[in-house]
């Protein structure tokens, strides 16, 4: 099935009551067309003079319709963003965006009650994509470029083409950083492969997300290898 706004709201507060004790307030439901995300809890931070978090605002679920799920796992996914929306609203301490809170309270879901939940939203290849995307594993080799105002970007390398685009990028682009991965993850299946300097904006919840698994690679001369540890 594709998500719905009355779908998504009646799995919210039936799960809201049966695994959060109904301790999550409304929030608005917004559907987006992306093909890059199942799923997203977005809201906006207040910080105070050093950099802490003072409250999170503004909550809403954003659910793609860019998939075509099974019930239970379009429900998987909803509670999965509702485990990052009490996390937030709870002010409860996590060492990363799926560390061990997360997990400890996604265990506990699953165990109790028989769901499926994952770190990261998984789909099958090729049976519930709506729009473009591809599960297929394939290498890809990826330049991570930061800018001078702390935003990010991937460029997914043409592998006869990477001393090429180490040189033009920062030509092309103003760029603070770059760092290098190997990667297989399906996610990067949607970003061109580059000939040419190109780079696509990517968050920083997709890059943490996504770079989980990558092989950091640093260069040799004119040899890209992976990082001795």
């Amino acid at each position: 099935m594709v998500a719905t706004v009355p779908f998504i709201q009646v799995t919210f507060d039936r799960f809201n009551a049966l695994c959060f004790e109904g301790a999550l307030p409304a929030v608005p439901i917004v559907l987006s067309r992306a093909g890059s995300f199942l799923g997203k809890m977005e809201y906006k931070v207040r910080r105070d003079f050093f950099g802490n978090i003072v409250s999170c605002h503004d909550y809403r679920l954003k659910i793609s319709t860019g998939f075509d799920l099974r019930e239970e796992e379009l429900e998987d996914v909803v509670i999965h963003e509702m485990i990052h929306y009490y996390i937030s609203f709870k002010n409860i301490r996590d060492n990363s965006a799926h560390g061990d809170a997360f997990r400890r309270i996604m265990d506990c879901i699953n165990n109790e009650y028989g769901r499926h939940i994952t770190v990261r939203h998984r789909s099958k290849a090729g049976e519930n994509l709506v729009r473009e995307g591809s599960e297929k594993v394939r290498r890809h080799v990826l330049c991570i470029s930061t800018f001078p105002d702390g935003k990010s970007g991937v460029t997914v390398c043409a592998s006869t083409k990477l001393l090429e685009l180490r040189r033009l990028l920062p030509k092309r682009y103003r760029i603070s950083n770059m760092e290098w991965y190997g990667s297989l993850d399906p996610f990067f299946n949607r970003f061109p492969r580059s000939n040419t300097p190109k780079i696509y904006r990517i968050s920083a919840e997709d890059i943490k997300e996504h770079l989980e698994d990558a092989v950091p690679l640093e260069w040799h001369g004119r040899n890209l290898n992976p990082v001795e540890r």
